[in-house]
């Protein structure tokens, strides 16, 4: 089986998969087309990077196909438990790699290594990359870890300044909207860490972690992306409170943006 017929064959799946969540509820609804749309938006972002790195046709086609079945265990998570929340529930990616070894979609189809698929997905959401792995799966890793971020940043930013937001409890991991940031939030950023999730305590600490994941991006065009839509900016201004310490956090991420895109520094 040839990749694209391969990739027609895994989309019509995704479709028909995902079409079983659908709900009356307008609450469950919303967050099952938010998920979908998030998932076809990241194959886009993931050809869009991949392109950039002159990708061969399978191994874009790999990019691909661990796009497509990424999130494909939070449908199943959100019915079950009302939550995108991991610690709440259960690992969506571990839940995931369970759904696409029960429907076997991924036998059969030839045009990429099912076991990277699998691999990617079921550690596409830790916290840093795994130790050890194969430089194929670490690719395959970075690849899909930025595209997620960049559909991630394109959602949040335009829910945090839609005009006629409403809260939406689920994509905000159901925090309260106080007018704080945790100490834990703000020295793992002055440092150019990664923000672990325990230590979120505020929507104002979840905005400024998603502010934090610049310092884990690989590749040069997803900067550029960042760049070019004003992520770091719009999160900023999304925050609830402005001080030093929010000033001193975008600062320290604007530069490292500006020292890693195309054009303004070296990776």
């Amino acid at each position: 089986m040839d990749v694209q017929t391969a990739l027609t064959r895994l989309k019509a799946w995704f479709a028909e998969y995902v079409n079983q969540f659908n709900s009356d509820d307008p609450r469950v609804q919303e967050n099952m087309d938010l998920k979908g749309g998030h998932t076809r938006r990241v194959c886009a972002a993931i050809l869009d990077i991949g392109a950039s790195l002159n990708l061969s046709a399978e191994d874009l086609g790999t990019a691909e196909a661990t796009a497509w079945l990424h999130d494909i265990g939070r449908f199943e998570q959100y019915t079950r438990y009302g939550t995108f929340m991991d610690h709440r529930s259960e690992d969506h990616a571990a839940l995931g790699v369970r759904v696409i070894r029960k429907s076997r979609i991924l036998e059969g189809i030839g045009a990429f290594d099912p076991e990277i698929v699998l691999r990617v997905v079921g550690a596409h959401n830790r916290a840093a990359l795994p130790a050890g792995e194969d430089e194929r799966v670490r690719l395959f890793l970075k690849l899909l870890r930025d595209a997620d971020k960049v559909d991630i940043w394109h959602v949040v930013t335009a829910h945090y300044h839609d005009p006629e937001k409403r809260r939406n409890h689920a994509l905000e991991l159901d925090l309260p909207d106080s007018p704080h940031i945790s100490e834990p939030v703000y020295e793992a950023l002055m440092r150019g860490r990664l923000v672990q999730m325990a230590d979120l305590k505020t929507v104002n600490d979840f905005k400024l972690l998603q502010m934090g994941w610049i310092y884990d991006v690989n590749f040069p065009r997803t900067f550029q992306i960042v760049r070019e839509n004003g992520y770091l900016e719009a999160i900023g201004d999304a925050l609830s409170i402005q001080s030093h310490r929010t000033s001193d956090v975008y600062g320290r991420a604007r530069s490292y943006l500006d020292r890693h895109c195309p054009g303004s520094g070296t990776v």
